[in-house]
């Protein structure tokens, strides 16, 4: 008796449990079909219905910002930029006067672009142009702005810039006599040892220095990225600095800046291969070097990147190898 009852008993449940899944689909079958061992139960044969997750819908972050809440937070970036930059200024005059005073005669080599303005700054407030000797490489193709712009910065923080040019030529006419005026597409090589790296490495020599400081860093592109301030007979001063803070600094400071800057140049060099570049793109990784040796190429095709005084191997401790 009681097995009869219990078999009715779950005869009747199967039934109301089969005829609720028959009006609500998304219940799960209280009957699986049976499964062989010798059967794979893959995720479309299984007896439960899989899970669907609704539509994806990306979410909106809106906190509505009161208006004192935004400028709080202008006012908070500013105070990080202000101690960005004051930790900055404090690391470039430090190393400055290391290599001052750990190193013998040392030279600062100028192009007289933004991260060069922000060295000769540093010298200046440093009080070191007496034990800095400032180097300036006349290749007799630079802008005329840029002749100009020596002499106000000469004037500005009181130096005077020892000049180099090329050896034998007393004049761009004479360059040119000697040489051609297309020497640079010619012989690009020849070009860099006749106009800068000769002149360099001259002015290095007779000035007998232990150290040459110059304005490399990190953001000039992959073949700068890893610099460090201290690099044997070079010094960086401005490795870990990017070209944003350059600006930034300049305009904080007030530093005196070449003009071409402003009429689109980030990065300036020879007339002939210095072309402007979109300020939108200026502080974009590489980018302030990227108007520079237009149309140029090394010996074996690739482009060229460096104007050659900064691949001269080493020939000795001198530090006028570089």
């Amino acid at each position: 008796f009681f097995t009869m009852r219990t078999a009715i008993l779950l005869i009747s449940l199967a039934f109301l449990l089969q005829s609720a899944h028959a009006f609500l689909p998304c219940l799960p079958s209280p009957i699986p079909p049976l499964v062989s061992r010798s059967q794979t139960l893959s995720p479309s044969s299984a007896p439960f219905p899989r899970y669907t997750s609704p539509r994806f819908r990306p979410l909106s972050l809106s906190l509505s910002m009161s208006t004192k809440a935004k400028e709080a937070t202008k006012e908070l970036n500013k105070e990080n930029e202000k101690s960005r930059l004051a930790y900055l200024e404090e690391q470039l005059l430090s190393d400055l006067k290391n290599a001052a005073e750990r190193f013998e005669n040392p030279v600062f080599t100028t192009a007289l672009i933004a991260g060069d303005d922000v060295i000769l700054h540093g010298i200046n407030k440093a009080g070191l142009f007496d034990k800095i000797k400032v180097v300036f490489i006349d290749t007799y193709h630079l802008f005329p702005e840029t002749l100009e712009f020596l002499e106000t910065v000469e004037k500005h923080y009181g130096f005077k810039a020892l000049r180099y040019a090329p050896k034998d030529c007393a004049s761009p006419e004479e360059f040119e006599e000697k040489y051609g005026d297309d020497l640079f597409l010619e012989d690009v090589e020849e070009y860099d040892r006749l106009a800068k790296v000769e002149p360099l490495l001259r002015g290095l020599k007779e000035n007998k220095t232990k150290l040459w400081v110059n304005g490399r860093r990190r953001d000039h592109g992959f073949e700068r990225a890893a610099l460090e301030v201290w690099e044997d007979e070079k010094m960086n001063p401005l490795a870990y600095w990017t070209f944003e803070d350059c600006w930034k600094y300049i305009r904080a400071e007030g530093v005196p800046y070449h003009p071409l800057h402003d009429d689109g140049y980030p990065s300036l060099g020879d007339m002939h291969s210095t072309l402007r570049v979109d300020k939108d793109k200026w502080f974009q990784y590489g980018m302030e070097r990227a108007g520079r040796f237009q149309n140029m190429q090394n010996a074996d095709g690739s482009p060229k990147t460096e104007c050659g005084i900064h691949t001269v191997p080493k020939t000795d401790g001198s530090g006028s190898g570089d």
